[in-house]
């Protein structure tokens, strides 16, 4: 048997073993329709934000989220306004223009502490905390 085919066994080897262990944990594994993640049965998340008088609500308001779980932010503004989550990579963006109601959605892909902003007025709506 060759080096490589030698490892390559191993390593199969060893992630069967994790498998099996991981299975034999004492709970089952939860159940998840085919096609879909275990996060798509979290149910979404959603913030309403109220931006008026240069004032925003909530303001600076800590609020945990699962990975993988869906935020759907709800926004009216007397003004026109750019929302911003700070999540890592680009982030979200959503452009909010002024007496209209309008949302918008994303979902965490990696963990952390992150800001959702006003633009326009520079001030922390929400931290997220994605765990």
């Amino acid at each position: 048997m060759r080096r490589s085919s030698r490892w390559t066994a191993a390593v199969a080897a060893a992630v069967a073993t994790v498998g099996l262990t991981a299975a034999c944990g004492g709970e089952a594994p939860a159940q998840t329709a085919p096609g879909a993640s275990a996060s798509s049965t979290l149910a979404p998340l959603t913030i309403p934000i109220t931006i008026a008088n240069g004032q925003v609500t909530p303001n600076g308001e800590k609020i945990d989220a699962a990975l993988g779980q869906q935020v759907v932010l709800q926004v009216t503004s007397d003004e026109a306004d750019e929302i911003h989550a700070h999540t890592g990579g680009d982030g979200y963006e959503l452009e909010v223009p002024a007496g209209t109601p309008t949302t918008g959605e994303f979902t965490p892909s990696q963990p952390g502490s992150f800001e959702v902003e006003s633009h326009h007025l520079g001030k922390v709506v929400v931290v997220l905390n994605v765990s």
